[in-house]
């Protein structure tokens, strides 16, 4: 089931993922998707197994890259499933970590949705408007 919860200046997308390259098939995990106006450069992704969960933070920009193909350097690359998959499309992420890596997939068109709300809240290219920018020199300094 996918739920979408909007709140004024943020929203957030709960959904079914699924891990992949596992044997045997994986059960589906919880995945949420949140992104604030507050913090407009990044989306939050928080996957939850049972009673625990771990976040990663990453940039809006790379999502939406990873949507028409593969995007991400380092511990979070994302990429979509071949185009000519109409049916069914996947978006696949994957996390590295010391302990190894983890490889997810969950449904592109509704991720896709998702994104586009997140854009009707803050315009691509007009993210840096809203940035406090004493707060993130004071946050670099250490002085926050």
């Amino acid at each position: 089931m996918t739920k979408q919860s909007p709140k004024p200046g943020r929203t957030s997308l709960h959904t079914p993922v699924r891990r992949q390259f596992t044997t045997p098939a994986s059960e589906a995990l919880s995945a949420s998707f949140h992104y604030t106006a507050d913090d407009p450069l990044a989306v939050s992704v928080e996957l939850v197994a049972g009673a625990t969960s771990v976040t990663w933070v990453v940039a809006r920009e790379l999502l939406e890259a990873g949507m028409h193909g593969p995007s991400g350097l380092g511990d979070f690359r994302v990429w979509p499933s071949p185009p000519y998959q109409e049916r069914g499309r996947r978006l696949y992420f994957s996390f590295d970590r010391p302990q190894g890596r983890a490889t997810y997939t969950a449904n592109l068109p509704v991720l896709r949705r998702w994104l586009d709300a997140t854009y009707a809240l803050v315009p691509q290219g007009s993210e840096c408007k809203l940035l406090d920018w004493e707060a993130v020199e004071a946050d670099l300094l250490g002085n926050s």
